[in-house]
């Protein structure tokens, strides 16, 4: 499914208010208005020179001014005001271990946020971490370093997505043309997400975990399970981009074909299933479908087609009919 995730870090991989929110107040403060900084948790996300006038319309020169103090506060203290995510740490070591490249796209200032992330252990994980250039309002933005993530990607950014807690990752990522998972359990909301229309939402980090390593356990678990004679760690090095065929069931079973095949697999009695093309890409969970359907959907996008059983009991492959090949059917009953 995706072979490079981007990650926000203020409320993301960190929970970071009480440093984002003291160095808010003690800004505002400046100004002669006083907040607590439980009112200010809708800063953490968004640029300041972008919230500053949108919440209490500051002009450029306060602006200015007020990010100045922001950053003395932070530099000092507000850096270390922080703390990773329970979990967050374990799942960043499963997805490098899947074969994953990480990266960081955050609004904050890069010396900071290489300074946060090497001193909670975190840096390690990432191939790259891209925050704001310094003095560079627009670099700030939130298009703006997901831009320069993708620009160590390649052309290609299909298997590219982008992971943050606010609205604002959502948008920037579509900005950029990459899709976003909201997480919830960070500082946004499900309505947010909505209408900036993420393509997915987390309601936490299991189920973060969940959608970012779904299309991997769906290949170890079906090259265990039929994978006779493929070297699983050669398929996992490689992320999985070569065929699975051809199936061969660990028992030794024969594999039907043809009119056989599509018989047996019709008369499965099955709830839910994976269902997936070659290389694992549009992985997917589906209800009861025919070898019918199947072939109506192979016409519609290249590519075998591949049903697993969710316990990994049986298989069926459609292929690309080319006057040998055809549909096929193996179980391990």
């Amino acid at each position: 499914m995706w072979k490079t995730i981007l990650f926000d870090l203020d409320g993301t991989l960190t929970d970071s208010a009480p440093g984002i929110t003291n160095a808010v107040a003690h800004a505002l403060a400046h100004f002669g208005i006083h907040e607590e900084p439980r009112n200010l948790l809708k800063f953490i996300g968004p640029p300041l020179n972008e919230s500053l006038p949108e919440f209490y319309d500051f002009t450029p020169e306060q602006t200015a001014e007020a990010v100045r103090v922001f950053r003395e506060y932070f530099v000092e203290k507000g850096w270390c005001e922080n703390a990773p995510y329970p979990g967050i740490g374990k799942l960043l070591q499963d997805l490098r271990a899947a074969g994953l490249r990480l990266m960081v796209a955050t609004s904050k200032p890069e010396v900071q946020a290489v300074r946060i992330l090497n001193h909670f252990g975190l840096a390690e994980y990432f191939d790259r971490i891209c925050g704001a250039p310094a003095g560079n309002e627009d670099g700030a933005r939130k298009s703006s370093v997901i831009r320069r993530a993708l620009s160590y990607v390649g052309n290609d950014t299909s298997s590219v997505v982008m992971v943050g807690d606010r609205w604002h990752d959502a948008v920037g990522a579509h900005e950029a043309g990459v899709p976003c998972i909201g997480v919830l359990y960070g500082y946004g909301n499900r309505k947010e997400f909505e209408d900036a229309s993420a393509e997915f939402v987390a309601e936490d980090m299991a189920a973060l975990r969940e959608l970012l390593l779904f299309d991997v356990k769906l290949a170890e678990g079906w090259l265990k399970a039929f994978g006779a004679g493929l070297d699983l760690e050669r398929v996992r090095d490689n992320c999985y981009r070569g065929c699975l065929w051809p199936p061969r069931p660990r028992n030794g079973a024969p594999v039907l074909e043809g009119e056989e095949a599509r018989r047996a697999f019709d008369a499965l009695e099955y709830d839910t299933a994976y269902i997936f093309r070659e290389g694992i890409a549009q992985a997917g969970v589906t209800g009861k479908v025919s070898a019918a359907e199947l072939k109506r959907r192979q016409r519609r996008g290249a590519g075998d087609i591949y049903v697993v059983d969710k316990d990994f009991r049986w298989t069926y492959v459609h292929t690309h009919e080319d006057g040998w090949m055809g549909p096929y059917f193996c179980s391990l009953d």
